[in-house]
């Protein structure tokens, strides 16, 4: 069975104060080296032959960890980088109030359409996600992959794979911890998820619901 897994990047420094950060950058905290150690101890076990990582630092960090802790080859590919959030990056949502009055309220008016300034759109993403698609199918049966990237593209990227409408998508949670599992049965694939945190459980079926839609702060 073809198997794909998802992972995001450690929590960030600019995660902690709450910062926008899209295509800007920001060194994994202390708290998100233990995650990203907590899932590489995770994915260890699951015989993962390949993995396409962003080429942000923030998942290249992580990659380096999963890399040293399951032995897992890393491939930097550019289209997994985060959705841009252009000049909004840096910010928190008090501060784009400031220097962008009503702009985060129109994004979150239509999340998938909006376009920051100088940024894209989740919409605009689709094609770049499309080709993280194709590396996927043609992969075959060449073991399990794995994805290490960002909150916005790996969701772009779960439901381009399993047929979920934009209006569900954003909605779509990827917690740092989270594990997707994208499995090809019958010819459609099939979205599941579990916990690193939890060394117990496993896998349920479905994918995580944002508490709080309204105030993302992804990357």
């Amino acid at each position: 069975m073809q198997t794909v897994y998802f992972v995001r990047h450690g929590q960030t420094e600019y995660n902690v104060q709450r910062r926008l950060q899209g295509w800007n950058d920001s060194p994994l905290s202390p708290q998100g080296i233990e995650q990203a150690r907590i899932l590489a101890k995770a994915l260890a076990p699951l015989e993962i032959r390949h993995a396409l990582a962003s080429p942000l630092g923030r998942a290249q960090q992580t990659a380096a960890i999963i890399r040293e802790e399951a032995g897992i080859p890393m491939e930097a590919t550019p289209a997994l980088r985060e959705v841009s959030f252009g000049a909004f990056e840096g910010h928190t949502l008090d501060e784009l109030e400031i220097h962008f009055p009503g702009m985060w309220a129109a994004r979150m008016a239509d999340k998938w359409n909006y376009r920051p300034p100088q940024g894209e759109s989740n919409a605009e993403a689709v094609p770049r996600a499309r080709e993280v698609v194709k590396r996927i199918e043609s992969w075959g049966n060449g073991g399990p992959l794995l994805i290490i990237a960002h909150f916005a593209i790996n969701r772009i990227i779960l439901s381009l794979l399993a047929d979920i409408p934009p209006r569900e998508t954003i909605e779509m949670n990827v917690p740092h911890t989270v594990i997707y599992r994208a499995q090809k049965l019958d010819g459609a694939w099939r979205i599941s998820y579990r916990d690193a945190e939890d060394p117990l459980g496993g896998f349920l079926p479905g994918w995580i619901r944002q508490e709080d839609p309204a105030k993302p702060m992804g990357g």
